[in-house]
């Protein structure tokens, strides 16, 4: 399921989109942890969680799938199809 991401305490929920977001930027030399005073990294985390929440809010909203039965299976009934990432369903 893609996750957003919440703040959990002073630190944003592992596994989510907006803590992906944050630890690229740190990988990529752009964040500098103690750099920052701790209302600017949650002014900044807040951001990263609005991003990610348009993000997913808009591929949920954009999502189209089709499956297309060949000729030989034309009698056999569509069947429920669910897409799958790594770390589960997409809803």
């Amino acid at each position: 399921m893609l996750k957003p991401g919440t703040l959990v305490g002073d630190a944003l929920e592992v596994g989510s989109m907006a803590h992906a977001i944050e630890l690229a930027m740190i990988a990529q030399g752009l964040l500098d942890l103690d750099e920052e005073t701790p209302d600017a990294a949650e002014n900044r985390r807040k951001t990263f969680i609005a991003i990610s929440t348009g993000i997913v809010n808009h591929l949920k909203a954009a999502l189209d799938v089709r499956v297309a039965q060949s000729k030989m299976a034309a009698s056999i009934p569509a069947a429920t199809v669910t897409l799958s990432g790594a770390n589960g369903d997409i809803s």
